[in-house]
């Protein structure tokens, strides 16, 4: 399992590396560099709006779906059209909350016609997730990597088209309804390879077994609520309570964007451990070995980039965007740091989720919305937007902090299983090499960059943290 595992996190890397780069910085940078100030910042407050409630058009679904097939793949033909069926009236039922929330908020007119063209397209991104869901559960590790950058090569095509041949026609409204079109045509590519696998793809409405899927998802559902609620409020409360709202949110939308980019790697390796650690506990075989592996490889790496992005904030939003300022590169600098928290998260909550352990998941995620709304009301009046960054660090740092100690406590896995200990040293050994190549070496910070980050990766092999001769080893083997 851990040779698997290794040989489809490099696959979903390099794909998503590659087309995610492109997508966020040749794509997404682009259209807010070139829009109004204050447009990709109202896209951005809507989009987290739309992704809060998000959790009514996929009830938690899909990590339900994902669960239960990893354990027994022959369920996907039975149960199909029937959470096809109930998704077809959460969508509709999402549409309709979305719209009237909006309209409570203070949205009117043009803003909500933008909302609910996002919300479409998060509906079906909500539909692809859950096909993607079906494919990882029924083992297709590499064809679900090649489906998790399709609706991204779709937008470059379009998006990018447009920037060569027609700038002059790009809006904000086109942005979103391309992402529409792109989900939509990824959901069907996913029906389409599914459809050997199904008995019948027309939905199916029967009481009792959507009573039953709801039941079944329901405990996901409250932890993507919650965990949206306090990972995505902060666009939301920026855009409102700030007196230059929209501008702000679109600050922080750019430093949020780098923070995207470097959870690609956390979200997609999350993604397939799911299902592989629900496959162990299935089979009642151990995961320790899987558990060490994933949080000293994703924290030890997330140490190592974040402390370099963050000591590089400055130049790098000077040289990404046209519109930065000094309060972009401090929310950057806050949200780097937020990465090894998330990644922290990543290992912890997908071995949590597998092992049925949501529900008691649920009272830390609804602590982190408390904490995070009372940290935004105290620091948005004060500090404004970089204060709803460092309240995102230190929301998330509480959060992942529970959830590791937690885990090792209900699952009963000794503390010595990874190696804490080497962790904490990479962290606070870094800083050194990072303040004395700026100091010392006058050359460009790009190389500075580059070269401490290649200083962490030194001090990564050097604590053991990961085995290189291990690496090899599992690669090496049949999956």
């Amino acid at each position: 399992m851990l040779a698997s595992f290794l040989k489809n996190v490099l696959l979903v890397l390099v794909l998503n590396l590659a087309v995610k780069g492109i997508y966020l910085f040749g794509i997404e940078r682009t259209v807010q560099n070139q829009l109004p100030e204050g447009d990709y910042g109202l896209y951005f407050s809507l989009l987290g709006l739309g992704m809060v409630l998000q959790v009514i058009a996929d009830c938690g679904l899909q990590l339900y779906n994902n669960r239960t097939l990893s354990g027994h793949r022959q369920l996907l033909a039975k149960y199909f059209p029937y959470f096809l069926g109930l998704k077809t009236l959460l969508g509709a039922l999402f549409l309709g909350a979305l719209l009237i929330v909006g309209y409570v908020v203070g949205y009117r007119d043009w803003e909500l016609v933008l909302l609910m063209i996002i919300g479409f397209g998060q509906l079906l991104n909500s539909l692809v997730l859950y096909l993607r869901s079906s494919l990882s559960g029924l083992g297709r590790y590499a064809l679900d990597s090649t489906f998790s950058v399709l609706d991204k090569l779709l937008v470059i095509a379009i998006i990018g088209g447009v920037l060569i041949w027609a700038p002059d026609r790009l809006s904000i409204g086109l942005f979103a309804i391309t992402q529409v079109v792109s989900w939509a045509l990824t959901a069907g590519g996913l029906g389409y390879v599914l459809r050997s696998k199904l008995d019948r793809i027309r939905p199916k409405f029967e009481r009792r077994m959507l009573l039953m899927l709801l039941r079944g998802g329901a405990p996901y559902a409250i932890a993507i609520l919650l965990q949206a609620a306090y990972t995505r409020t902060d666009a939301v409360m920026i855009e409102r309570l700030l007196p230059d709202g929209a501008v702000a949110a679109g600050h922080y939308a750019a430093g949020y964007r780098l923070l995207d980019a470097l959870n690609t790697v956390g979200w997609l390796v999350a993604g397939l451990l799911l299902p592989m650690y629900a496959r162990l506990y299935a089979r009642r075989e151990p995961f320790s070995d899987l558990l060490r592996f994933s949080v000293q490889s994703l924290v030890g790496g997330a140490l190592v980039v974040s402390f370099a992005v963050a000591a590089y904030a400055r130049p790098i939003v000077d040289l990404l965007y046209d519109f930065a300022e000094p309060r972009t590169a401090t929310i950057l600098f806050f949200l780097a740091l937020t990465f090894i928290a998330q990644c922290l998260n990543y290992a912890y909550g997908a071995l949590l989720g597998a092992t049925g352990h949501i529900g008691r998941m649920n009272y830390i995620f609804l602590g982190g919305i408390g904490l995070n709304v009372a940290g935004n009301l105290w620091a948005l009046p004060r500090y404004g937007a970089p204060g709803a960054a460092a309240v995102t660090l230190a929301t998330q740092s509480v959060i992942a902090g529970l959830q590791a100690v937690l885990a090792h406590r209900w699952l009963q896995i000794t503390a010595g299983k990874v190696a804490w200990w080497h962790l904490i040293m990479l962290g606070g050994i870094l800083p050194v090499p990072i303040v004395m190549i700026a100091s010392l070496l006058h050359v460009d910070w790009v190389s500075d960059m580059l070269l401490a980050m290649l200083t962490g990766i030194l001090l990564l092999l050097a604590l053991r943290l990961v085995d290189l001769r291990e690496l090899w080893r599992l690669f090496r083997e049949r999956a």
